[in-house]
């Protein structure tokens, strides 16, 4: 029975594998899954054939031969899998925090139509209307590097809100237009 160890671990890392993959519901984790699933197929079938085409005939007395080849083969698998693991979480971390940073500067995009629905004065209306159509069509991934300027964008925004001479208007328009250039060369530089 002991000579079948492998094998029975083999047959049983196979339908725990299967279950979770299909157990997450979410397409995009259950696709980062599946290599996990091919490999989990790969290593049922290698220890299978390695078990039968060769320890199998192994004589008893060099029975501790077949256990570590398919120890071996056991462990590879288990690396390969903690492997995959590992970097399915680094995906996943790394598309969560492109989702927020997406999310934030929506939330800019969203500060600055505010200020630009309560703009009256029609030379500053112009202003914030040629600004909100640049930030329309920025990038709205930021870099950890762009997180501070994403924070003085915000805060000269806000400072739009509170300036009705246009010459002083247009200067801060202009100061946000630098911080986006910035911006995007932090998130450049990233890249």
């Amino acid at each position: 029975m002991m000579k079948y160890i492998f094998c029975i671990i083999a047959l049983l890392i196979q339908p725990v594998f299967s279950w979770y993959v299909y157990h997450k519901q979410d397409k995009k984790k259950a696709a980062l899954k599946m290599p996990m699933l091919y490999y989990s197929v790969a290593y049922m079938v290698v220890q299978l054939y390695v078990f039968f085409k060769f320890c199998s005939k192994f004589p008893e007395r060099y029975s501790i031969y077949s256990y570590l080849i398919q120890a071996a083969i056991l462990l590879g698998f288990v690396i390969f899998e903690m492997i995959l693991w590992g970097s399915n979480k680094y995906i996943e971390d790394v598309d969560n925090k492109e989702k927020q940073s997406i999310q934030d500067f929506k939330e800019l995009i969203k500060d600055l139509e505010i200020c630009r629905v309560n703009i009256q004065d029609t030379a500053n209306k112009a202003n914030i209307d040629k600004l909100y159509e640049r930030m329309r069509y920025e990038n709205p991934v930021s870099s950890p590097k762009a997180i501070e300027e994403n924070l003085r964008i915000k805060g000269l925004i806000a400072e739009l809100a509170d300036i009705t001479d246009n010459t002083l208007f247009e200067a801060k328009c202009n100061e946000i237009v630098k911080q986006l250039d910035i911006r995007k060369i932090k998130n450049t530089k990233e890249q």
